[in-house]
């Protein structure tokens, strides 16, 4: 079994205010109608967990969150994602269990477990499913959370072809997506600061959400599935450590998808943007020859243009504002990402 680990990036069009909505709770509409894409057949849908620490979301000129709508996860209330980032210790203790796969994964006693069940069957080869991990147990910029707290979230799969049950949530390094594993210190280029809850401009717009850092957007991905054939998916989100402290994972609409993926570029090429720090990475995990990457602006103009043999980091912060292109082509196709400077 081979597991592929990239990111996704969806920008919308910029309006003129800022907001977290949070609609219904029910999770047979929120898996079925919020998280199934294309590709994918879902069933036999259940929840565990507290009704209010779930919703679906929509927003609007949220700084740090490109997506426009989905299924938000959380270890306490659906509220304390919302904005500003006016508390430092944003959380609720909603008295719900722990959750046994996730203490054996992570190492550690859980609390207030998500957990949300389903089968899938793919039409496609290649599973992948979009999000942005969130939690208010970071403290500030530069440091890092109290390592006897460690919130996580999983994405769960077995099934045909996948030795016992496998954790497709995983950072590009193989590290499980926690508070330990992704913070300031560690993992930074995936982690973006976002207030400690007493300083601006986080505290005072609800242009940022409440949570004191995030991930960037992410996206799990399982491949060498057998088409036709149902997999059994568990994604939970939970405490580790205390019952504060809130944590919650931003599900990207339709962001539940399968593919046929053989030989393509998206099986060992990824382009990541990290927006606070306007910077671009493309990470390979195999050399091809003849691999190259260039920017596009929107007219067409090329601004950069450059072969590439092992792992880029391209500065766009000297890049007049608009949306761009990145581009990398190779002997097995193209991959373009855009991204907003």
């Amino acid at each position: 079994m081979k597991y592929i680990y990239h990111f996704i990036i969806v920008f919308f069009p910029t309006i003129s205010f800022s907001q977290l909505i949070l609609g219904g709770n029910d999770p047979q509409d929120l898996v079925t109608h919020a998280l199934s894409g294309s590709g994918v057949s879902i069933s036999n849908i259940q929840y565990t967990g507290s009704p209010d620490a779930i919703a679906y979301f929509s927003s609007s000129n949220i700084t740090d969150m490109p997506y426009s709508s989905g299924f938000l996860m959380t270890t306490g209330s659906k509220y304390y994602a919302q904005g500003p980032n006016n508390s430092t210790n944003a959380g609720i203790d909603n008295q719900t269990p722990g959750f046994a796969l996730f203490n054996s994964v992570f190492n550690a006693t859980s609390y207030n477990a998500s957990v949300i069940e389903f089968d899938l069957v793919p039409s496609g080869n290649t599973l992948h499913i979009n999000y942005i991990f969130g939690s208010e147990e970071y403290s500030g910029p530069t440091i890092t959370p109290v390592y006897a707290f460690n919130d996580a979230f999983g994405i769960f799969i077995s099934g045909p072809g996948i030795t016992g049950t496998q954790n497709m949530a995983r950072l590009p390094n193989t590290s499980p997506v926690s508070t330990r594993t992704l913070n300031p210190s560690a993992n930074s280029q995936y982690f973006v600061y976002n207030g400690s809850g007493s300083e601006g401009p986080y505290n005072s717009s609800d242009q940022y959400l409440q949570y004191n850092g995030l991930s960037i957007p992410l996206t799990a991905s399982s491949s060498n599935l057998t088409p036709g054939s149902s997999y059994h998916i568990i994604m939970v989100v939970a405490d580790a450590g205390n019952a504060m402290h809130d944590s919650g994972v931003f599900l990207e609409e339709g962001g539940v998808t399968a593919s046929i993926d053989e030989t393509t570029l998206d099986h060992f090429v990824s382009i990541l943007y990290n927006s606070s720090k306007q910077e671009a990475t493309i990470q390979i995990s195999e050399y091809e020859d003849h691999l190259t990457y260039s920017i596009v602006d929107l007219s067409g103009k090329i601004w950069e243009q450059s072969k590439i043999s092992e792992t880029t980091l391209i500065d766009l912060s000297d890049y007049s504002s608009g949306m761009y292109l990145i581009r990398v082509e190779g002997n097995n196709g193209q991959i373009t990402k855009k991204v907003i400077r």
